[in-house]
């Protein structure tokens, strides 16, 4: 080690924490999506479905049905899906669910990923979880506990100092 270099020692996190941080911010950013598509809805007059229409293919037959609300919501969700994790993983390192459960996202370097490697880290995030998110199953054997998405992107998750 070179003179006035400083070693970074971290601890990585574990799948259960990280599960746990990633339905956290899947339930916030859902909310607020489906908060803003009931507020457009009442905006625009669009009648709600009721209860008994609300089921598993309920989505899926808005879309195939190209209904624009459908696919607005979707969009809705996509688009702040896409900035939740580019801001606040990327740039800032730790999304609401990683603060909450003191974990943080860093690069090769040590520090926040930023703009850049957030939008890999978020794309290749929907590729670990695309084929039934066997890309997050890599977690478990993995020595340095880092997912198909940390490796594809050059990002690793710790457990943060309190």
């Amino acid at each position: 080690m070179a003179r006035g270099q400083r070693v970074l020692r971290v601890r990585a996190a574990g799948v259960a924490r990280r599960l746990l941080a990633a339905i956290i911010d899947s339930l916030l950013v859902g909310a607020v999506a489906i908060g803003a598509t009931l507020v457009a809805a009442f905006a625009l007059g669009v009648s709600l479905p009721g209860s008994k229409e609300l089921g598993p293919d309920f989505v899926l037959a808005g879309l195939l049905d190209r209904n624009p609300m459908a696919l607005g919501a979707l969009g809705l969700l996509g688009g702040m899906s896409a900035l939740y994790q580019i801001y606040l993983g990327g740039i800032l390192g730790q999304t609401a669910g990683k603060r909450l459960l003191h974990l943080r996202v860093i690069s090769s370097r040590g520090s926040a990923p930023g703009p850049l490697l957030g939008c890999v880290r978020f794309v290749t995030l929907l590729l670990s979880l695309l084929p039934v998110g066997l890309g997050w199953l890599w977690c478990l054997f993995d020595r340095e506990r880092r997912a198909l998405h940390d490796h594809l992107s050059g990002t690793y998750v710790i457990i943060e100092d309190r």
